[in-house]
C-alpha cells in the first residue's frame, strides 16, 4: 500500500469517526442536535467522506455526503443568524 492510498483510506476513516462521534454524542445527550459542535462534526465528517467516496468512485455516497454538507452548512448559518 502506498502512502497516497494510506492517506486516502485515512480520510474515509476519520470522516466516519467524526460522523459517528457526532451521532453518539447527540444520542447520549452530550451535544444538542442544533449545536454548532454537532453541526461541525457533521460538516467535517461528511466533507472527508465526500472526498473519499469521490476518489473511490462511489458516486451515490458522494452525493449523499454533499447533501449532508449542505444541510450542515445551512444549520451552522441558522445558528449564527
Amino acid at each position: 500500500m502506498t502512502v497516497k492510498n494510506i492517506l486516502i483510506e485515512g480520510l474515509g476513516w476519520v470522516g466516519a469517526v467524526l460522523l459517528l462521534a457526532g451521532f453518539a454524542l447527540t444520542s447520549y445527550g452530550f451535544l444538542e442536535g442544533v449545536s454548532f459542535e454537532f453541526q461541525l462534526l457533521n460538516l467535517l465528517g461528511s466533507g472527508l467522506l465526500a472526498v473519499y467516496t469521490y476518489i473511490k468512485k462511489a458516486y451515490p455516497n458522494t452525493v449523499l455526503n454533499i447533501i449532508w454538507i449542505a444541510i450542515s452548512v445551512a444549520a451552522i448559518i441558522n445558528i449564527f443568524i
